[in-house]
């Protein structure tokens, strides 16, 4: 008797496992091809927007995030921002974004894709404020108050801007690590290998629209402070800028051609410019912050408007299209 239990026992169990295997084996082998999800699908155009947006604005960051220490507070606090603690602040980033990797997609397993995906959005306002915490130290700085006045710390500011800028790039590293599960539990996981790889088009864009939009943005914001810079200048001294530069400040092609040169720049000019006069160099970060910030916000509504796909009903539409 104790035998025939035993024995129905083990078949009981061999036929469990069989089972698990089989469901196992039948998930693993059904999945929308990639041709289908890229052409008829909404999910798959929202999920390309969704990486694109948060790789380019991750980009952003990532470029201008050094400039931004080493450009801002090492100008208000040089005893802290010392070049040892901005190659550490590098480092600190690069290690956040191999945390991101390794820690959101095990976080992604508790949570869920599309909630670890709306949980990127934290980034929207740590890099959208981040011209206001800026814009706060330049003005503490600027009303006269420096490192040698003790009544001020400027770690708070400093350490509110290192902790986000690093929280914000694990982000970036979270986005490619989830995308292959992410995929996988939208589309099946048979094709789920060529889907992913449409899929980082999206990181491809970014890394080619990314850097073109950012040297547009700051061109553009760098010319435009030497603009007010050289009305400032030319109204305290008419005679400045003949003197240093050899032209006028109406002669708008020698002008350009000197900024070209690197000659006309902005830290030149601030020495011809009278007392108190603010540095603009701070603000030229300012539309880079905010297009990020942008690109981030359009990713978390594209997440935002993902909608689970009935796979075994679409799997049998694809079916009768091809049997018809």
């Amino acid at each position: 008797s104790r035998m025939n239990d035993s024995s129905a026992g083990e078949n009981t169990t061999c036929e469990n496992s069989d089972d698990s295997d089989g469901l196992r084996k039948e998930n693993t082998n059904s999945g929308l091809p990639a041709s289908y999800v890229t052409t008829n699908t909404t999910q798959f155009p929202l999920l390309w927007l969704a990486v694109f947006g948060n790789a380019t604005g991750g980009l952003a960051l990532l470029s201008s995030s050094k400039l931004m220490l080493t450009d801002i507070f090492a100008g208000v606090a040089p005893d802290i921002v010392t070049p040892a603690f901005s190659t550490g602040y590098v480092s600190a980033l690069g290690l956040g974004m191999s945390a991101g990797r390794f820690g959101w997609s095990a976080m992604s397993d508790l949570l869920g894709r599309k909630q670890s995906y709306a949980l990127f959005g934290l980034g929207i306002p740590i890099v959208g404020m981040t011209p206001y915490l800026c814009h706060t130290v330049v003005d503490l700085a600027s009303g006269g108050v420096t490192t040698s006045c003790p009544e001020v710390n400027f770690w708070p500011y400093l350490m509110t801007f290192y902790t986000g800028s690093v929280l914000a790039i694990t982000f970036y590293g979270g986005v490619f690590s989830i995308l292959p599960a992410y995929i996988a539990d939208l589309f099946g996981q048979k094709h789920a290998g060529a889907i992913h790889g449409k899929a980082l088009t999206a990181w491809a864009a970014s890394a080619v629209c990314g850097p073109m939009g950012l040297a547009y943005l700051r061109s553009h914001s760098q010319q435009k402070a030497v603009q007010e810079l050289l009305e400032i200048v030319d109204k305290d001294d008419a005679t400045a800028i003949k003197k240093s530069f050899g032209c006028s400040i109406h002669d708008y092609s020698t002008i350009q051609n000197l900024i070209d040169a690197k000659t006309l720049t902005i830290e030149k000019l601030m020495q011809l410019a009278p007392a108190g006069t603010v540095d603009p160099t701070p603000f030229l970060y300012d539309s880079t912050c905010y297009f990020a910030a942008g690109l981030m916000s359009m990713a978390a509504l594209s997440n935002l408007l993902i909608r689970p796909l009935d796979l075994n009903a679409a799997l049998k539409n694809l079916q009768a299209s091809k049997s018809t």
